[in-house]
């Protein structure tokens, strides 16, 4: 009976092995942090790459003098998450790119983009 269950016992261990060698070729991407300082009038850095699918969490501080906020477009124009960022604080922003492409990030407060607050985010397939 002791070598049976010795026996099954390796097995398991063994198909465990071979599984995690396997990785996970064709899975969801891992999870990925990204700080970024608010300037005035910049964000730094102001490029960033990420895969499809990724969870992305940007970690954003506020080291100017003005109220800043985040907010991510996706390469059709459309916004995929936003978040306000006070003077000397740090928020946090979201986002799971959908689509591969060159998605746009911008602090929209008035006058802000203009000034050069923009950010680039590039997603691979």
């Amino acid at each position: 009976m002791i070598r049976r269950v010795s026996r099954m016992c390796l097995v398991a261990l063994a198909v465990a092995l071979t599984l995690g060698a396997c990785g996970g070729g064709g899975g969801t991407p891992a999870a990925k942090t990204l700080s970024v300082e608010a300037i005035d009038f910049g964000f730094a850095p102001n490029a960033f790459t990420a895969k499809v699918g990724e969870d992305i969490t940007f970690s954003i501080s506020n080291k100017g003098a003005l109220e800043h906020n985040f907010v991510v477009f996706d390469p059709s124009g459309a916004e995929v998450g936003r978040t306000s960022i006070a003077i000397g604080a740090t928020g946090s922003l979201t986002v799971k790119p959908s689509v591969a492409g060159a998605y746009s990030v911008v602090c929209d407060i008035a006058g802000h983009k203009e000034a050069g607050m923009v950010a680039t985010l590039t997603v691979s397939p």
